[in-house]
């Protein structure tokens, strides 16, 4: 991949002609991501970021997200130290608030997923989405939320 993709650009041709940068003598790769659908609350333990949720690539910033999920999260956590509701009902609240943001906008990234990564597809869909900004527009809104 590097010789054949990566080298196209001629920035990362440059530094990956350098061997002495790298950490590593082969390169380190990530395998067996899922983007399934994955539960606010797992084992009485509050999930934020993509333990949460596998962040598909075009719902946005990752960071964003596991940053507003720890947003809902903490007043609820307080409410819990400070003795005001109990484990289950902070983990109530929790689920219910993080599926209220992030559920239609996870689900709706995991729809649109399999489509952009089929060639064909993506070649089509892409240039006629662009020729349609309202349209565009909504799919950016609908799996990127709301301004944080």
């Amino acid at each position: 991949m590097e010789a054949e993709l990566l080298s196209k650009n001629p920035f990362l041709k440059n530094y990956f002609s350098d061997r002495k940068k790298f950490l590593f003598d082969k390169p380190v790769t990530i395998s067996q991501v899922t983007f399934q659908k994955k539960l606010p609350v797992e084992n009485q333990v509050l999930m934020v970021g993509d333990s949460a949720g596998m962040i598909a690539p075009l719902c946005g910033n990752g960071m964003s997200m596991a940053l507003r999920a720890s947003s809902i999260a903490f007043p609820i956590i307080l409410q819990f130290l400070n003795g005001k509701i109990s484990r289950e009902r902070m983990e109530q609240e929790y689920s219910s608030q993080w599926s209220k943001e992030f559920a239609t906008r996870l689900q709706f990234g995991r729809m649109l997923q399999p489509i952009l990564l089929q060639p064909s597809l993506s070649n089509m869909t892409i240039p006629f989405l662009g020729k349609v900004p309202y349209l565009m527009n909504k799919i950016v809104s609908l799996t990127h939320g709301k301004s944080f």
